[in-house]
């Protein structure tokens, strides 16, 4: 059995992520400022969410996190806790704190536990990538140069330096996952939600345009989070990135599945106007040789397992009545 902290676990992916844990009989240990448990509830019972451990710190605090860390005997870690792009850049400078000094603080963590942690991963995000226009490409391959598109992007660009540096001067090990655009139940913050704002507005018979057009690359929750799993048990030595797999689609054939899934006269549209600024056809190829990768979730699945988590939202009050309200 791990013993397993997860930080920023109760947001969309590290719920995910607890909830294969508990489902694998590990120890969560779950720490996040927030005391939003909705997205917890929303996909774990009852008996499986009194089996997390709480603690509501902040991730840059690093004396406090460290004696958790010794306290509870954790040897695996990882590390979500980050501001999204609205946060970082309505306060920069706590954005900075948070997505970059609380990094620096978990890895700090391993090395003064290093006999003790097993396994340490960590999100950073495509969008390190930046526009296609300054790649001239819809292709991002492993080789591809990153050029952030904003604040929120370099300091995730910096997170990953930070990983080199702490393996080339102290051979703390890593791994470091870059996600695109996740979907499914949890989802329900930003704007690159909007695809699962677009599945639930659909099942509520409300029509709603999607704010970009052209195409995207998306990984459902679940996927998403055993991909980072997988990682976090491998015996990768140094400190490797890796794009996480998922599956490109436009926008238009994602409302064509979702209009087949869900019949009704909502009308789901896009943005023509807004073209998705991030390249969409991500190389995997590093990914496929390093883990066993489980089989992708199929769109039409996908949104009809979406669907029963948010009805049991709806009936139970779990889900943000922005996401909800036109």
């Amino acid at each position: 059995m791990k013993t397993v902290l997860v930080t920023g676990g109760c947001g969309c992916l590290g719920s995910w992520i607890i909830k294969l844990l508990i489902e694998n009989n590990d120890k969560v240990i779950c720490l996040d400022n927030s005391k939003n448990l909705s997205r917890l509830k929303l996909i774990l019972d009852e008996k499986s969410f009194e089996k997390i451990s709480f603690n509501n710190l902040e991730i840059f605090d690093y004396e406090k996190i460290n004696k958790l860390v010794k306290k509870e005997k954790i040897n695996f870690i990882v590390h979500l806790a980050a501001f999204q792009v609205p946060f970082v850049r309505s306060n920069p400078v706590l954005g900075a704190r948070v997505n970059v000094e609380g990094t620096v603080a978990l890895y700090e963590c391993v090395l003064q536990n290093k006999d003790q942690i097993e396994g340490f991963v960590s999100a950073s995000s495509i969008g390190v990538y930046g526009n296609k226009i300054i790649h001239k490409t819809n292709t991002i391959k492993e080789e591809t140069a990153p050029y952030p598109l904003n604040l929120y992007g370099v300091y995730k660009l910096a997170n990953e330096g930070t990983g080199r540096i702490y393996f080339e001067e102290n051979q703390i090990n890593s791994i470091i996952m870059r996600p695109y655009i996740i979907y499914g139940p949890g989802r329900d913050q930003g704007w690159t939600s909007a695809p699962t704002r677009a599945i639930l507005l659909k099942m509520l018979n409300k029509s709603y345009k999607i704010p970009f057009s052209g195409s995207i690359y998306l990984h459902y929750t679940r996927d998403c989070a055993k991909q980072f799993l997988i990682a976090l048990e491998s015996n990768q030595k140094g400190c490797n990135i890796f794009n996480v797999t998922g599956e490109m689609v436009t926008i238009s054939d994602f409302i064509k599945t979702l209009n087949k899934t869900i019949s009704n006269e909502a009308i789901i549209d896009q943005e023509l106007s807004n073209d998705f600024p991030i390249p969409s056809n991500i190389d995997i190829s590093k990914n496929k040789i390093a883990f066993n990768l489980p089989e992708l979730t199929s769109f039409s699945d996908g949104i009809n397992e979406t669907i029963d988590y948010l009805k049991y939202g709806i009936q139970n009050n779990l889900l943000p009545s922005s996401f909800i309200n036109d």
